[in-house]
């Protein structure tokens, strides 16, 4: 049997690779920098080109090289950003048999010994090229001591040598190669563009479109040319040409979109049965789970966008309308369904059963969508502030009676109960806005200022309401990293409170803002754990971060420092000497305060006893001796 000898199918992606700087798309600002810098002869002897994968980089590379070696058809023209492309030296670098243009693969060349080819080739002049140019690809994989041979080179280079640097790792590349190269950072192309230039590939191969079809296969494609393309030649393959959304969508593993805005419908409408059946019809018409719930937070996302009055790309009409009316359920419920399907396509990669944990992220979806918003839930306070709840209130005579002078005793009690004689939290009032606040009660009238004492309960939210004649609110949040301690303790958060002493240097505190710094002995997740009791505990959002820097010294340092400054000046107290050196050996191990109020004056113990003024009149004065006493009394000296 004789086979024909057919020409081999090339792909899209190569066969529509860009030969010049005019059919490379999306990278204006590096086409104009390069033009610029041949015009002005200021090239630069060595460049590294960084983006994502498919955007161009090695095209650019090869096109560069091809600029700077071409010779034109009447072999005299200089270097030019227009290479001829019919030349010699531009088809053999278009072939990549051109014996000055050397491209390496970093990622199969990582040693030093190919970097040192490399510089020992350098020095020689192009045997036929205007320069000798080296392409390295994904140059992040070389290793240190590669980077670290190629530096005095790539420094001063002989004059015929270029080189050009390719990756999508740009953060891997040491700062003393970057600083020596002119950085290129080669960006996503948009999707209306990328839409166009497959538009135009697909009419040039002809093959059939449908608009839909050809934005799914862009956006999916996530701003890389060559994958966009690779997507194409796929889905023409399947479709035999004929390329319509359906297509699409079964080959990328994508619900109907429709499909997917009713199940997202029904969620925040609470239907959970009408979701879940919803959600087994995309399952197995063979999207994946986890797809299905990255579309649905798109569907979120452009839903918000709408609510929002903000732009958004161009859709179809059938999901403009469908997203309308999801949108119609605000920003509070859709920014809530975005929060939970972010965590729920965090879940959803890790379960063993992706399928059931998306039926769990439906159900727990359509749960919540019925409950009510935080706003709604202050506008429905019986002293909700105008801001939350415009509506008039049914009770207003009674609400401003209430605050009248007449009741100040009735506000006073409840102010009281807010400072610490309530039962537990559930008997606070909450109020939208207020911030963490320690109250103080104003009780000059009732008791002498020197007796208040700082309130040392938990932080609480204030009520607005409790702003009076009678009663006064102060607000203030937590000075120090000892604040945040001593009310976990409060909070019966023993263990955190002891991590917080014993590992937390504080770097710096502001409003619902902790920056600290973990000693070696501290548990990797002590900040989130600390963020979280804040959040749950004070109904704030925290933000708790770590520093590499270090803090003030921890809680335990601090206190252990303190103690044994205390022990050091009791120990040079004239009592303390003298009985250190009764008993050699004694250390000072504790000092122990005696409370004043409890303590007898420094008058009366020293004071004679014929000197202390007898309170009561002497009743047997005719008598020198002391009266007898009745039984009664004789019992009681003798007990």
């Amino acid at each position: 049997m004789e086979y024909k000898n057919a020409t081999p199918y090339q792909v899209l992606a190569r066969k529509y690779r860009p030969d010049n700087f005019d059919s490379l798309i999306g990278q204006d600002a590096l086409v104009r920098t390069l033009t610029n810098a041949i015009a002005l002869n200021r090239l630069a002897h060595a460049f590294i080109l960084t983006g994502v994968r498919g955007v161009g980089k090695t095209s650019t590379a090869r096109i560069l090289a091809k600029g700077l070696n071409c010779i034109g058809l009447d072999g005299t023209s200089d270097a030019t950003m227009h290479p001829c492309n019919q030349c010699e030296p531009c088809k053999s670098i278009q072939l990549g048999q051109h014996v000055d243009i050397l491209e390496m693969d970093a990622a199969s060349h990582t040693g030093v010994d190919d970097i040192r080819e490399i510089i020992d080739g350098s020095v020689y002049r192009p045997v036929s090229a205007r320069y000798k140019i080296y392409i390295i690809d994904e140059v992040h994989m070389l290793s240190k001591n590669a980077f670290n041979a190629l530096l005095k080179t790539l420094e001063e280079p002989p004059e015929a040598v270029k080189f050009i640097f390719a990756t999508t790792e740009i953060r891997k590349v040491p700062v003393t190669i970057l600083s020596r190269c002119q950085r290129f950072d080669l960006r996503r192309v948009p999707l209306e563009l990328l839409i166009t230039h497959l538009s135009k590939i697909a009419a040039a191969e002809k093959i059939n479109t449908e608009p839909e079809a050809i934005r799914l296969l862009a956006y999916a494609a996530g701003g890389s040319v060559r994958d966009s393309l690779s997507l194409l030649d796929q889905a023409s393959a399947l479709g035999s040409n004929d390329i319509k959304l359906s297509v699409v969508e079964n080959m990328l593993g994508h619900a109907n979109a429709d499909g997917l805005l009713d199940l997202l419908q029904s969620c925040l409408d609470g239907d959970i049965q009408t979701a879940l059946t919803s959600l087994k019809n995309a399952v197995d018409s063979g999207a994946e789970p986890e797809q299905i719930i990255s579309d649905l937070m798109d569907f979120t996302h452009q839903a918000s966008l709408i609510a929002s009055n903000s732009l958004i790309e161009e859709i179809s009409e059938s999901a403009k309308e469908k997203l309308a009316l999801l949108a119609k359920f605000g920003i509070p419920r859709l920014a809530r369904c975005w929060q939970i399907l972010l965590k729920g396509h965090q879940e959803i990669k890790a379960a063993p059963r992706p399928e059931a944990c998306a039926q769990m992220l439906i159900i727990r979806l359509s749960y919540t969508s019925a409950m009510p918003t935080p706003s709604e839930i202050l506008s429905k306070l019986p002293d909700a502030p105008a801001s939350i709840d415009d509506s008039p209130k049914p009770n207003n005579s009674h609400n401003a009676q209430q605050n009248t002078p007449n009741n100040a005793q009735q506000n006073n009690s409840e102010t009281d109960n807010l400072l610490g004689t309530t039962s537990g939290p559930d008997d606070l009032a909450v109020n939208n806005g207020a911030t963490i606040t320690e109250l103080t009660h104003d009780m000059s009238a009732e008791r002498p200022s020197d007796k208040i004492a700082p309130i040392a309960t938990s932080p609480i939210i204030a009520p607005d309401t409790l702003s009076n004649a009678n009663s006064r609110t102060r607000s203030s949040s937590f000075k120090n990293l000892r604040d945040i301690a001593e009310y976990c303790e409060q909070k019966g958060a023993l263990i955190l409170a002891s991590d917080i002493r014993n590992h937390v240097e504080l770097v710096h505190l502001e409003a619902c803002h902790l920056e600290i710094h973990l000693v070696k002995e501290a548990s990797k997740d002590l900040a989130g754990k600390i963020a979280q009791f804040l959040n749950s505990s004070t109904n704030q959002r925290w933000m708790v971060s770590v520093s590499d820097k270090s803090g003030s010294p921890t809680l335990q340092k601090t206190d252990e420092i303190a103690r044994q400054e205390k022990l050091s000046m009791a120990a040079e107290h004239p009592i303390a000497k003298k009985v250190l050196e009764i008993f050699p050996g004694a250390t000072v191990t504790d000092v122990i305060t005696p409370i004043e109020n409890e303590m007898p004056s420094s008058s009366t113990l020293i004071a004679e006893p014929d000197l202390i003024e007898n309170p009561e009149p002497d009743i047997f004065p005719e008598h020198s001796d002391k009266p007898e006493l009745s039984d009664k009394k004789e019992k009681m000296y003798d007990a």
